[in-house]
């Protein structure tokens, strides 16, 4: 039996998660949190709400979302709150949303909120193809920035070059 959703939470089916290396970590007992005991990895997902807990609003049984949980996300479903809940917009997959909870605002901030990127610089991006990566990459080109991305095989060369990267 599933977990019934406790005020503020709702129950989604987990479609699609969010690969990260901190996920890697955490499973290693090397990431900043340590979960106790036996858990289930994953930190970013996207899903079908399938039940909602009492006084949620603006979610209902049925609704695209991502989101974020401190562990779990590999689960088959996830009890998530809804602060760390977005619906999925227009017709974005749930393989798309369910890297952007982390990953976007993780190379936004760098980006804008830390190095203040303006049109005409350059970004140097390491391991871009990676989601943060990529990220950075999208989101400097939308900056006006040229990029210049690196990674280690031809493959992961041309998943930046496809991304929008100037230069690998």
């Amino acid at each position: 039996p599933l977990p019934a959703p406790k005020k503020g939470q709702v129950l989604v089916e987990v479609k699609a998660v969010g690969a990260n290396f901190f996920d890697i970590l955490l499973v290693q007992g090397k990431y900043q949190y340590k979960p106790k005991g036996d858990f289930i990895p994953g930190t970013e997902f996207a899903g079908i709400v399938r039940q909602v807990g009492p006084g949620v609003t603006g979610f209902a049984a049925g609704d695209r979302v991502f989101g974020a949980v401190q562990v779990g996300a590999y689960a088959t479903h996830v009890l998530a709150d809804t602060h760390s809940l977005f619906k999925i917009p227009g017709a974005l997959s749930f393989e798309e949303a369910s890297g952007i909870f982390i990953t976007y605002p993780t190379s936004y901030a760098a980006l804008v909120l830390r190095a203040n990127v303006q049109p005409g610089e350059t970004v140097l991006v390491h391991a871009g193809a990676g989601g943060v990566g990529l990220a950075a990459i999208q989101i400097a080109k939308l900056l006006g920035a040229t990029v210049i991305g690196t990674a280690s095989s031809p493959e992961k060369l041309a998943i930046m070059r496809a991304q929008g990267a100037d230069h690998v």
